[in-house]
């Protein structure tokens, strides 16, 4: 009887191990398929792509309004031409730069006095043609090319009220700096903490001037706040950025800037120089957008998005088919 049962249980043993090395066979099978599958699909993906003549360009973005339009707008012209185009946008200005630099995106648009003193680590340059050239030639020996730049100008600016201005005849900078010299008036300025300790921000101003605002004379403020500041009457006069769609929304008036203050930080698409050698048809559509960007255009863009809550993608179109560069 013992050895009866004991011989059931060796043939029972044997079978469960017949049948778990039969599913084990089985279930490697299935996953060999289905690697198989996958490895076909993604073949067939990219001759799906290659056979259509269409090619990937991926370009970037900073995290700002203007950099987004920049993009949409770079991004439907090149699908316009057939490629496939990828979106990416990066939370910096080193990032970004990094990126590039890596040839993880293609192409993106760059500040000419950023690529300057931030990139290639070297003093402002106040010329706005003979900037474009240093940073263009600089940027050549890293296998980086700089298409053609736009007139859109990203730099700072006093914003004022009407108001401020009408009263005391202030329509220029140095209006303010004699007015506030005279009598020694005392008026509260607000800036951004960058602005305070940038080469090209507080310290030029005083030397363009020659006043000596003392930084205990200005109060330093988080960017998004500087208009409404400003509006409400708790500063007189405010240094941001001269693209910052409140200005327009508040009705508030920009000081001229009637001396050379701040240096220019035109934009300018850039891309990596075996990308633009590849297809060439990519420079040629994109100069003619830089052709057509101007600082009223792109402060107009910007309003639209930020303040009339548009899309940046129906923004990015309409600008596009208003200027001629794609067809409706």
């Amino acid at each position: 009887m013992f050895e009866e049962g004991k011989n059931l249980n060796s043939c029972l043993y044997k079978v469960c191990r017949v049948v778990v090395m039969l599913v084990c066979c089985l279930f490697l099978l299935s996953c060999n398929d289905s690697r198989s599958i996958e490895s076909t699909e993604k073949e067939n993906q990219t001759k799906t792509d290659q056979t259509s003549g269409k090619h990937v360009i991926q370009i970037g973005s900073k995290s700002l309004t203007e950099q987004y339009l920049l993009m949409k707008m770079t991004a439907l012209l090149l699908k316009n031409e057939g490629f496939i185009v990828k979106e990416i946008r990066f939370l910096d200005s080193p990032s970004i730069r990094k990126a590039v630099e890596q040839g993880f995106i293609d192409m993106y648009w760059e500040y000419t006095n950023t690529a300057r003193m931030y990139y290639h680590k070297k003093s402002p340059v106040y010329n706005g043609n003979q900037l474009y050239q240093l940073v263009k030639e600089e940027d050549a020996k890293r296998g980086i090319t700089w298409l053609n730049r736009s007139d859109f100008n990203s730099s700072w600016g006093l914003m004022v009220t009407r108001t401020f201005m009408e009263k005391h005849h202030i329509y220029t900078i140095s209006d303010l700096m004699k007015y506030i010299q005279r009598d020694e008036n005392k008026i509260k300025i607000a800036t951004n903490e960058e602005f305070l300790i940038r080469e090209d921000g507080f310290k030029r101003l005083n030397e363009a001037y020659h006043v000596d605002l003392g930084k205990e004379d200005m109060i330093a403020l988080d960017s998004k706040i500087l208009p409404l500041a400003v509006k409400e009457g708790r500063v007189d006069v405010a240094v941001g950025m001269e693209s910052d769609s409140r200005i327009q929304e508040y009705g508030l008036g920009v000081l001229k800037e009637d001396k050379v203050v701040f240096p220019p930080y035109h934009a300018a698409p850039i891309m990596l120089t075996k990308t633009m050698k590849e297809y060439p048809i990519i420079s040629k559509k994109i100069n003619l957008l830089s052709a057509k960007l101007t600082n009223e255009k792109i402060h107009h863009l910007i309003y639209q998005v930020d303040i009339l809550h548009q899309d940046v993608s129906k923004v990015a179109y309409d600008f596009l088919v208003t200027n001629e560069l794609i067809q409706k």
